[in-house]
């Protein structure tokens, strides 16, 4: 099912979703920065706004008046609320009865970039794949409604292409949506999205409306292809495990661990517990955690990479080699936001590079 409609009727779309009773996280503009938030109304997403992105470097410049999506995305992702920063996972009182505190509320995701639903297909593997079904995890992704836009502005960052994961959407939203010039191409690839779209105001698309989409994405994708060589890249860095470079490309790093709090597919996290001050109750929490941190790695408190050198190592390999063997794909999604909000703008690409000496 597909539709040409105007661009006020993606405002509507969230007013509509609200009103079977989900919760609609969406863009916002907050303090100079897209972020995804759960919103009460359409009139909330931005309009007229683009980006300027680059290494260490984020800004908002005006865009074509009247544009939805002359943007990427801004520092969050879904992982956020699929699998948020911090989790009550237990509770347990003195006589020892326990409650697991699940959440409540189904999400509705608008605007995710093909190269964030790629992220939730890898999440996907980690939490529900395995032999272990993350409880949590499953329940956020309960009822789950996605609404997906084409990337036809992307950034110098970005590298989707690379990574097979954008800027077109290939799967994982029920709803498509594309930004023509004076409206917006919506698809319905899933039954629960032709029944929301049959309910939006829309007619059959004209041919040079289909036409001005193909050359949009097309020119898009032109533009996030040729930044890295992927070929045999797990093979590669492996061969390269011991190279001296490793201390050379990861100088500049300063373990903060902001590429990974920025990442969509980050997943380390550790969990503790915490007693209340009376003796009520204790609860164990889970809370993200970060392998650039010295002491994620300790054993008896012994931390086996001592080295920013070696955590940098591991965080590159593992997104890049290790995640081929443990998921069946990459953990990296081309999405470039570890690029933009590393402070010092440290370049994963570039990284990649020099260590395969690719120029």
């Amino acid at each position: 099912m597909l539709i040409w409609t105007e661009k006020e009727e993606l405002r509507k779309l969230v007013d509509l979703l609200r009103g079977k009773g989900f919760r609609v996280v969406a863009p916002v503009l907050s303090e100079g920065v897209i972020r995804y938030r759960e919103v009460s109304h359409g009139g909330e997403l931005p309009s007229g706004v683009a980006e300027k992105l680059s290494r260490g470097s984020y800004r908002l410049i005006e865009g074509k008046e009247g544009s939805l999506f002359s943007y990427t995305h801004g520092p969050d992702s879904p992982k956020g609320y699929l699998h948020p920063p911090l989790t009550e996972l237990l509770r347990v009182k003195p006589d020892l009865s326990q409650e697991i505190p699940l959440p409540v509320g189904r999400f509705a995701f608008l605007a995710l970039r093909a190269c964030d639903l790629k992220a939730l297909d890898i999440l996907g593997r980690v939490f529900l794949g395995g032999l272990f079904v993350d409880t949590h995890y499953a329940k956020l992704r309960e009822g789950l409604f996605v609404v997906g836009v084409n990337c036809t502005a992307p950034s110098e960052v970005c590298f989707c292409g690379d990574m097979g994961s954008g800027p077109q959407i290939s799967g994982g939203a029920d709803l498509t949506v594309t930004e023509l010039g004076e409206g917006l191409l919506i698809r319905a690839t899933t039954p629960a999205g032709e029944r929301v779209l049959s309910e939006l105001k829309g007619r059959d698309p004209l041919p040079e409306e289909l036409e001005e989409e193909e050359f949009l994405i097309r020119r898009a994708t032109e533009k996030v292809m040729g930044h890295l060589k992927v070929e045999n890249l797990p093979r590669r860095l492996l061969a390269r495990l011991e190279d001296p470079r490793w201390s050379r490309v990861s100088e500049r790093c300063l373990a903060c661990g902001s590429c990974t709090m920025v990442c969509p597919t980050c997943f380390c996290y550790e969990v503790f517990d915490e007693v209340k001050p009376d003796g009520s109750e204790s609860v164990r929490l889970r809370q993200w955690d970060v392998c650039f941190r010295e002491g994620f790695s300790a054993i008896h408190g012994v931390p086996l990479r001592s080295s920013v050198a070696s955590r940098y190592r591991q965080w590159l390999m593992h997104k890049f080699s290790y995640w081929m063997e443990q998921f069946g794909s990459s953990g990296c999604v081309g999405c470039g936001r570890c690029i933009v909000w590393c402070p010092v703008g440290i370049d994963v690409r570039e990284s990649v590079r020099e260590i395969l000496n690719d120029g």
